[in-house]
């Protein structure tokens, strides 16, 4: 795994941190199958699209995005909310040959997602666990409660518009990728102002995984 410089102290460097800013579309909230309290079975949910930002501080180095093939239903207020239809699917991968092509992009980097116990919930669930359990999983919406106290609600959607920052396409998986990635840029800058160093910063937005 790549290092980043430390400070004196120990800390990561706040503008050394390299990020992998991820959003997830899905069929649904149920990464993993289950039973539910009445004895009903409960599908997993599929992965039907990825987006990611590579970010080495605040400095943009690659995006990855893509489709991924599912198995099960497409419901239809899902395809309704992110204009993902089965049509569209069809002639994707499978989330395996997704899986192998972002991996390589998400290796040495900390994990950042505006929702992370949802998105966080499904990498679990769709990658392997030698992949998942060696990285960290940090939250903008965390960050934002920590780094900007006086936004009240602090959705993607709101976050964005505060900081104003057009995101093109809501509940698609790289347009949302695209708007996290700017809002952490924001979000490091006045982590910056603060004083705050790397660690500090990371721990105000990590979400655990045993939380996730």
């Amino acid at each position: 795994m790549n290092q980043v410089p430390l400070l004196e102290t120990g800390s990561p460097a706040l503008r050394e941190l390299r990020f992998a800013v991820l959003d997830l579309e899905t069929t649904g909230g149920t990464p993993k199958a289950r039973w539910d309290k009445t004895g009903r079975f409960i599908r997993a949910s599929e992965i039907t699209e990825v987006g990611l930002v590579c970010l080495a501080g605040p400095v943009l180095e690659q995006r990855f995005s893509s489709l991924a093939a599912i198995e099960g239903f497409l419901p239809e207020e899902i395809q309704r909310l992110t204009g993902i239809t089965l049509p569209m699917l069809a002639g994707a991968p499978p989330w395996e040959q997704v899986a192998l092509k972002l991996v390589p992009h998400l290796e040495g980097r900390i994990w950042v997602a505006h929702h992370a116990p949802y998105d966080g919930s499904f990498l679990k669930a769709w990658l392997p666990e030698g992949v998942w359990r060696r990285h960290r999983l940090i939250c903008t919406r965390l960050l934002a409660k920590r780094l900007i106290p006086e936004l009240p609600r602090r959705s993607l959607q709101e976050l964005c518009e505060f900081l104003g920052i057009t995101n093109t396409r809501a509940h698609r998986a790289p347009q949302d990728a695209e708007a996290t990635a700017e809002a952490l840029q924001h979000l490091l800058q006045r982590a910056e102002d603060q004083g705050l160093d790397g660690e500090a910063f990371l721990a105000a937005g990590e979400v655990p995984w045993n939380k996730v």
